[in-house]
């Protein structure tokens, strides 16, 4: 990455991680629009998102802290107001990788096309996370986590290691299935990202996937001002929003180039 695409990549990371339309989406399409493959954009992408996980990680630190606190007496089998959230994450985490290890695994070696081939795979991805996103029902009411829902919610956000399914998107989407409220569903769904993120960083370290120079930590630091500075008002805004409709248009508009060239 050049200076220029750092900050560019980091201030988009840093607002669409907080919305339902696939940051990891958006950026590689600006990659693949610099002549990046899908093989080489889904590393910075995924890069991308260490910024986005500091600020959440500051954002939920109550929350995180009680998770953390409440350890001792969640390994004694105590249960405490946050007995539920913490199996929650550790059942999630654990389904994730079970579906999004073999995905990344698989994107890093095999799709090494790029161009119109490639934002096409993107648009349809968009797509499907827009009908996903129509569909999902309103007005649910707050309820007791159950094993259940964190095994579905950890296996889609699996699903998410693929550039244009939207993390945040299909796991509040799952979860809202499940009759959890968008309140509930959208703050369990940042939290379970945490982990998740954490461990496609130190999985793209340990393969020596990462690049790790001055423009590179430029992005992840712009990304983390940008995604501090907006998390809070995103997060609300994207209670209040469906954002079903840009990412079927946003899909659309990436299908269009491998379109014209049949």
């Amino acid at each position: 990455m050049n200076i220029t695409d750092a900050i560019i990549l980091g201030i988009i990371q840093g607002i669409f991680e907080w919305l339902p339309v696939s940051s990891e989406g958006i950026t590689t399409l600006y990659l693949i629009a610099k002549d990046y493959s899908m093989q080489d954009a889904i590393p910075i992408s995924i890069w991308l998102h260490t910024g986005t996980l500091l600020a959440a990680t500051i954002y939920f630190r109550k929350d995180l802290k009680a998770i953390l606190k409440n350890i001792p007496d969640y390994l004694k089998k105590k249960p405490t107001k946050t007995t539920s959230v913490t199996t929650f994450l550790i059942i999630s985490t654990a389904c994730t990788g079970i579906v999004g290890l073999p995905i990344l695994l698989y994107s890093l070696d095999k799709l090494n096309f790029s161009g119109a081939h490639a934002t096409a795979f993107i648009g349809i991805l968009l797509i499907f996370t827009g009908i996903i996103q129509k569909n999902t029902p309103k007005n649910q009411k707050e309820k007791k986590i159950t094993t259940k829902d964190s095994i579905i919610t950890g296996l889609l956000q699996g699903f998410s290691a693929m550039p244009g399914i939207s993390r945040s998107g299909i796991t509040t989407a799952g979860l809202i299935f499940r009759k959890h409220s968008a309140k509930e569903s959208l703050k369990l769904s940042f939290l379970m990202s945490i982990p998740a993120v954490l461990a496609a960083e130190i999985g793209l370290g340990l393969m020596n996937k990462i690049t790790i120079d001055t423009n590179s930590l430029i992005a992840i630091t712009i990304s983390f001002i940008t995604g501090y500075a907006t998390i809070g008002a995103l997060i609300q805004f994207a209670q209040k929003v469906r954002f079903w409709k840009f990412c079927i248009f946003l899909g659309i508009l990436s299908i269009v180039p491998y379109i014209l060239t049949l």
